[in-house]
């Protein structure tokens, strides 16, 4: 399994009040299945734009971010919302460890997004800073809500909701999609993909 145990039982599990999930080659748990037919992911496939005009905290010198201007590097997306009560538990703490691990490596770049589908007035933009500081991540943080006609990473990535993990290779290829990311297969899988290694499949 490349970034996430098939969990077994419940009571591992909090609560995802806004997302959908489904096993995908014992990569997540499913916590509320999918509809019969609807897939979530783009794993083995190029990166679309991220399309985010919203950001905080980028680096000296940037006024953008998009996966054409993180060529060469291991991209981590981590997607949520303010009211994603898993995020805020469960996820939030394993992208800081997984920033803590990799702090100073030049060759990775982690991206926090908050991409609302619902709930928009409590999920906007605002919640960006507030949230940076709540988990000490000095990592850049963008919005992008999910609105009728206009472009939505929600929907590039097909994603399955809120919290939902992407990780992208040094060619621009997903190399995951899920809601749930283990700590520590995902920092010895994200070592293998800087080092330009294969992964397991």
């Amino acid at each position: 399994m490349k970034f996430s145990l098939l969990l077994v039982t419940t009571a591992a599990l909090l609560p995802l009040a806004t997302a959908h999930a489904q096993p995908d080659s014992g990569l997540g748990t499913a916590v509320k299945p999918l509809p019969e037919g609807v897939k979530t992911g783009i794993e083995g496939k190029k990166a679309p734009p991220l399309g985010v005009t919203d950001w905080i905290q980028l680096p000296d010198g940037a006024d953008q971010f998009d996966t054409r201007t993180l060529a060469d590097k291991v991209v981590v997306l981590f997607l949520w919302q303010s009211t994603c009560e898993a995020c805020e538990k469960r996820e939030f703490p394993v992208l800081q460890k997984l920033v803590k691990e990799f702090e100073g490596n030049e060759q990775i770049m982690f991206l926090a997004i908050q991409t609302p589908f619902e709930n928009f007035t409590s999920n906007s933009e605002l919640r960006l800073k507030p949230t940076a500081e709540k988990f000490d991540l000095k990592i850049p943080f963008g919005h992008l809500a999910k609105t009728k006609d206009s472009y939505s990473i929600n929907v590039a990535y097909e994603t399955g909701g809120t919290p939902w993990w992407v990780v992208i290779n040094k060619e621009g290829i997903v190399e995951f999609n899920g809601y749930t990311m283990d700590p520590e297969i995902g920092i010895a899988n994200l070592r293998k993909l800087i080092a330009g290694e294969a992964l397991p499949e």
